[in-house]
């Protein structure tokens, strides 16, 4: 028998977020910083959901918009969007989320593939890590989306993005 750890013994920690009332979650390790007051500068024939980039001490970040680029509609009316800068495959990059909440520590065997759906792979399954429950504060259990990040983007969308960034 082996002594190294299986999968379903390790922890990893995750930044969960909302986004049109669903919860999801990041590996905390490729989270950079949390932003809530950047301001965003448009670029000209940037992809819809890319509303432009944000100036990060001197860096120019791109910002990727998660409604978009999930197709959820508009965010609320007086809602207050938050930036999380993320590293992803060896870019700095921000996703525009509605809220971020807190940092869980979730066990690998919580942790569940995500659900064939008849071969629809365009439906947002090639970015989904897993799933995972958790307690929730009405005293059941919700789901937590777990986002794959280096699948978020196609090679292809990660190039047009650096190309429309000054």
């Amino acid at each position: 028998m082996s002594n190294l750890p299986s999968a379903a013994q390790t922890l990893s920690q995750v930044l969960c977020f909302a986004l049109a009332g669903e919860a999801y979650g990041i590996p905390i390790l490729k989270v950079r910083e949390i932003q809530a007051e950047a301001i965003i500068t448009r670029i000209p024939k940037s992809p819809p959901y890319m509303p432009g980039v944000i100036n990060l001490r001197g860096a120019i970040v791109p910002i990727l918009d998660l409604r978009q680029r999930f197709s959820l509609g508009d965010p609320p009316e007086g809602g207050r969007p938050v930036i999380i800068i993320v590293e992803v495959l060896s870019r700095t990059l921000g996703i525009r989320v509605d809220a971020v909440s807190d940092v869980v520590d979730l066990d690998g065997s919580a942790i569940k593939p995500p659900p064939e759906l008849g071969g629809q792979a365009q439906l947002g399954r090639e970015f989904i890590a897993g799933l995972a429950t958790q307690p929730s504060a009405q005293g059941g259990e919700s789901m937590l989306i777990l986002l794959d990040l280096d699948r978020l983007l196609s090679d292809g969308e990660l190039h047009s993005i650096e190309a429309a960034a000054p």
